[in-house]
């Protein structure tokens, strides 16, 4: 029954059960008995379609559906195809069947309707068909509205003006959707235009300035919210050509913009007629001439014809229908065997009016799925099941069952196709007992003195059926309740009863079945015992009557037949068994054994040796188990262990058997032996270490090493052997280089002898691997010697491939040069190691001419105190050393390059700009090239030794606004208005070389400071077009005014004047371009009411930005 009501697809496994109880711990059966129940084909669909109506801009008809099979169960297996037929389509007719719910049945279709049956409005019938290869096994048919298509509209050629082109399909709350604006420019080259379009804000909303996009024009944007009462909200666009050469901004369609909106949450369903208008504030052509001031615009929208507003038409996503669908397409009523409840619950999905562009593409607002019916009715229910909501109950008042009970859920005024639930009865239900009668085991008593009685296994079974349905029969035991009438008699565990004491009791099975069971004083005797040591998860039958031992002879050959069934082969060291056993008694009947119960397990004399007897303890839920020990002997027996029952209360010995074994350990196949990850050493194939107290120490050589072995065994794979006695360890060659511990551990020995060693591996006293063995090499080296050489510094690229022996002055200044020590050992493996930074180095010099001075990084700098040589020794370690000379001359290093670095300020497109607040300091980069090839690469910051200002001369030609010091620090003291600041570096003309010098330029453009207010663009000219060029008369300049309000403050209120000589500028337009964050609208609080001056003065506080 159980397996019964199981929906399609379930997955289950099967469990065993040994002498009536199941099996446990270390004998349960693997996962691999498991099983699935059938998916069916679908043999009916019901379908609602989504698209009610479908227009020419939204084409795509999507029908919802829901499947079910023959017993109307919404598992189905998934279909080949789904298609629709009765419309045409544009392309595939057929649908996805990915979009199928494996659980509910319940999927999507979306076709693309073709263009043609747009061509009148009418009401079109369409099939979706399920197909499972290429048959039909289900249609539904659905029916829709197609509208005409609405014709498109145009400007008359050669006209000027503005036509803004809207949906001419309804569109859904919350649905986001574009329109797009076109200009007729009357044969003229649009180069500028400025545009506001107005929109309803109860209707709809801003989708935001990223969604307004062009291809042709950059675009300045600003929102002004609607004031009340007005319900208008306004978008106010600026465009400026990107290329005026190109055709495609002249013409009596100029792609001007692309704008979304979305229809608000709580807009009216039904048509607004004035839900746009727009005005053309301004059209320019590419001769900066206003040939358009001030005109309406016109619209297309779904009435076919221009018009003076644009027209909107809202819907709703309401419920156009629904799919139900049962939890339970099949209940048995198992109230009698058990005493629980088996409902159904009938769940609605509402389908939702939708849209669609394209498939799978469809604007709806989700599908509410689950339950929610508002009422569900039934018809055939009666004897049967009762209906509580949508939630169908069989049960206490259940009295037949019936192949359909029919439940209808509705949902407002939508109902649902009738879904069907089938029902089964039990007819009758029995319980029955292998062995009705139990009796007491003679001299067999527990621990605690209690007498031990037969058991017997307990079977329920239910024939269930009813109206229109064939009976049928099955097992029920594993959900049955069972009980006993009298514990105290008979006791009951799972379907397992067990005699207590004298007398009868009734085991019931729920409420409808019983048999008795009498316990009898009257005792059986033990015969025999049969066991068997099981490796692994096996099933097998116990034995038949006529197969019982009555004898010695008898047990063994049962034992071996047990041992054959379970497939006993215990085939590696430390692999073992459970012991299963079954003691005989007089009447036939046989009684698992456990230890609490008197099961004991002792070896036989002759597997001493073999399986490990200290192991032989209850363990795994009260089993024994045996383990092979090592260096066991290969052994096929049928007396290796025995399996004795006694009284657990005096400890006598009641009845015995043999327990059969077959230990068959396979040799040997190889072995081999490696480093272990954790002592890695070295980074060539042959592992190298050191002897304590050498400098390769210091540079990570290990003084040992951990080897780690394995052997591989034909079944059992590869086994670690590193720790184990059998393995010895010799080495075979340089035994004055290393020792290896009994465990694998390879030191190196105290002395002065470097190169490799060979250490074997073998088992000489372990059989089953003797004539396998593995070898490693390992090397012993120490460090043999040093070399260094000095590079220049500060570093520059290339620097390190260069050597010096000489330190010079530089230029003009008192200083020396200076170097790094770079230092290389040598090993007697051949390898080197760079040691420059390594703190066991150590560097003395033989005068003070040379002083070697440790850096933070440890590595050595070579400074020059005064003319003259030095002997410079290197050191690694005791004896490990290297001397070379270095000379210090006052013979000067001289500049024979510069060149300016432009790290120090904003090198942003179009120019490079020093933009900080007024009065900013900034440290400039200048690389120096000096003529033995040496470089400084920031001769102003990296080189403290030698100040710059020694050497290096920097001027401003524009003092008033940017000064340098004479140590490299710019200072910003205006904007560059017109021409950039040029900014010279050269070298003092303190040799008879020729002067060096290199100038660059930089715009000055002033950053506001914190409460300050910064006019014009961030970079290049303040006033510019394009960065570097000052604007030409008629052309349009762009004035960005931003406010500094500092970290952490909150913009809440500003007003401010910005005044300019009307006799050279004049206001072209305002944009406004606060943060995103003000999400209300961007106000327009400035005017140009006053000329030669534009007034910001906000009518109230912003909101919080």
């Amino acid at each position: 029954a159980g397996v019964g009501a199981a929906p399609p697809s379930a997955c289950a496994s099967i469990c065993a059960g040994l002498g009536g109880a199941p099996w446990t711990g270390g004998l349960s059966v693997g996962s691999t008995n498991t099983f699935a129940t059938v998916l069916l084909q679908a043999t009916a669909v019901s379908a609602v379609v989504r698209t009610t109506t479908i227009y020419a801009d939204y084409p795509v008809l999507s029908i919802a559906f829901a499947l079910r099979d023959a017993d109307g169960r919404p598992r189905v297996l998934r279909p080949d195809q789904l298609q629709v037929t009765g419309l045409s389509t544009a392309g595939t007719p057929n649908c996805a069947v990915t979009s199928i719910d494996a659980t509910t049945g319940v999927g999507f279709c979306d076709v693309v309707v073709a263009a043609a049956e747009f061509a009148a409005t009418a009401d079109r019938t369409a099939t979706l068909s399920v197909r499972y290869g290429g048959s039909v096994t289900a249609t539904a048919a659905v029916t829709a509205t197609l509208v005409q298509a609405v014709p498109p509209v145009a400007l008359p050629p050669g006209s000027v003006g503005l036509l803004v082109s809207l949906p001419t399909s309804p569109r859904l709350l919350g649905e986001t959707f574009s329109i797009a604006a076109f200009g007729s420019s009357g044969g003229r080259k649009l180069a500028f235009f400025q545009l506001t379009i107005s929109f309803n804000s109860t209707v709809l909303t801003y989708a935001g300035d990223g969604q307004v996009t062009s291809s042709l024009y950059t675009l300045n944007l600003g929102v002004t919210a609607a004031g009340s009462p007005s319900q208008m909200a306004f978008l106010s666009v600026i465009g400026t050509s990107i290329d005026s050469s190109v055709p495609g901004i002249v013409g009596d369609s100029i792609a001007l913009l692309v704008a979304k909106f979305t229809v608000a949450a709580g807009a009216p369903a039904g048509a607004v007629a004035s839900a746009f208008t727009a005005t053309i504030v301004s059209f320019t052509d590419v001769s900066n001439t206003n040939f358009v001031q001030v005109q309406p615009g016109s619209f297309a929208d779904a009435r076919g014809s221009v018009q003076a507003a644009g027209q909107v038409t809202v819907w709703t996503a309401d419920a156009v229908g629904l799919l139900a669908y049962a939890s339970n397409a099949e209940v048995f009523n198992v109230r009698p065997i058990n005493g629980a409840s088996a409902t159904s619950t009938v769940s609605v999905r509402a389908v939702r009016r939708s849209q669609c562009t394209t498939t799978g593409g469809c604007q709806v607002a989700s599908d509410s799925a689950g339950n929610i019916a508002t009422s569900c009715a039934a018809s055939g229910a009666t004897g049967v099941g009762s209906l509580s909501g949508c939630t169908f109950t069989v049960g206490a008042a259940t009295s037949a069952g019936t192949r359909a009970v029919s439940i209808t859920p509705g949902f407002n005024a939508l109902s649902a196709e009738p879904v069907t639930v089938r029902v089964w009865h039990p007819l009758s239900v029995t319980i029955a007992a292998a062995s009705t009668t139990l009796s007491r085991v003679a001299g067999a008593r527990t621990s605690t003195c209690q007498n031990i009685y037969q058991t017997t296994p307990l079977a329920v079974t239910a024939t269930f059926g009813g109206a229109s349905l064939t009976s049928v029969t099955v097992d029920v035991t594993c959900i049955a309740t069972i009980s006993s009438s009298d514990p105290s008699i008979v006791s009951v565990a799972g379907a397992l009863a067990t005699g207590v004491s004298s007398g009868t009791a009734q085991i019931t099975a729920g409420s409808e079945a019983a048999v008795s069971v009498t316990v009898s004083a009257a005792p059986v005797t033990p015969v025999c015992v049969s066991a068997a040591l099981v490796h692994g998860s096996a099933v097998f039958s116990p034995p038949s009557v006529a197969n019982q031992a009555q004898s010695t002879t008898g047990a063994v050959s049962v034992a071996a037949r047990y041992a054959k069934n379970a497939e006993v082969s215990l085939s590696s060291e430390g692999s073992g068994g459970s012991i299963v056993a079954f003691a005989w008694l007089s009447d036939g009947s046989y009684l698992e054994l456990s230890p609490s119960l008197g099961l004991k397990v002792v070896p036989s004399v002759s597997f001493a040796s073999v399986l490990n007897a200290s192991t032989l303890v209850p363990s795994y839920s009260n089993y024994y188990r045996a383990f092979v020990m090592n260096n066991a002997n290969n052994v096929a027996s049928q007396c290796a262990l025995e399996a004795q029952w006694v009284d657990a209360c005096s400890n006598t010995l009641l009845a015995s058997g043999p327990i059969a074994a077959n230990v068959q350990l396979p040799l040997a196949t190889g072995a081999s032996v490696s480093i272990s990850s954790s002592t890695a050493c070295g980074t060539g194939a042959i592992c190298s270490i050191t002897r304590v107290g050498d400098p390769a120490v210091q540079i990570g050589r290990l003084t040992s090493t951990q080897l780690v072995v394995t052997v591989t065994f034909p079944i059992q794979g590869p086994v670690v052997f590193t720790n184990d006695p059998r393995t010895v360890y010799t080495v075979v060659s340089g035994a004055d280089l290393i020792a290896v511990s009994s465990t694998g551990l390879v030191t190196a020995l105290s002395g002065t002898a470097t190169g490799a060693a060979v250490v074997n591996v073998t088992f000489p006293s372990y059989s089953r691997a003797a004539s396998v063995w593995a070898s490693i090499t390992i090397r012993v080296d120490q460090v043999t010697g040093i070399t260094w050489r000095a590079t220049p510094l500060p570093v520059y690229s290339g620097s390190s491939g260069v050597s010096t022996s000489t330190l010079r002055k530089i230029h003009c200044t008192s200083a020396y040069q200076r170097a790094s020590i770079v230092a290389t050992v040598s090993l007697s493996d051949s390898t080197t190691s760079d040691v420059s930074s390594n703190n066991f180095l150590t560097a003395t010099s033989a005068t003070t001419a040379v002083v070697p001075t440790p850096t933070r990084s440890s590595q050595f700098v070579l400074q020059g105190s005064s003319a003259g040589s030095s002997v410079v020794t290197v050191s690694f370690g005791s004896g490990i050393t290297s001397s070379a000379a270095i000379s210090v001359t006052d013979t000067s290093a001289v500049v024979t390059g510069l060149t300016w670095a432009t790290s120090f300020w904003q090198a942003t497109s179009p120019a490079n700009t020093f933009a900080k607040p007024l009065g900013s300091p900034q440290t400039v980069a200048v690389t120096a090239t000096f003529n033995d090839g040496t470089q400084f690469p920031d001769a102003v910051s990296t080189v403290p030794w030698a100040p710059v200002a020694g050497y290096l001369n920097f001027a401003s030609d524009d003092l008033e606004t940017i000064t340098i010091s004479t140590s490299g620090v710019a200072t910003i003291l205006a904007n560059s208005y017109r021409d950039p600041v040029s900014l010279t570096v050269s070298a003092l003309s303190c040799q008879s070389s020729a002067p060096v010098s290199r100038a660059t330029t930089v715009f000055a453009n002033l950053e506001p400071a914190v409460g300050d207010i910064d006019l014009g663009s961030r970079y290049g000219l303040q006033f510019s077009v394009g960065g570097t060029s000052p604007p030409a008369v008629g052309q349009l300049l762009s004035v960005p005014i931003r406010i500094n309000f500092g970290t952490g403050a909150y913009f809440t209120f500003t007003s401010f004047n910005l005044a300019y000589p009307p006799e050279f500028l004049r206001v072209y337009s305002i944009v406004y371009s606060l943060p995103p964050a003000y999400s209300n609208g961007k106000p327009e609080w400035c005017n140009n009411n006053t000329i030669g001056e534009v007034s910001c003065v906000p009518s109230a506080a912003f909101p919080t930005i």
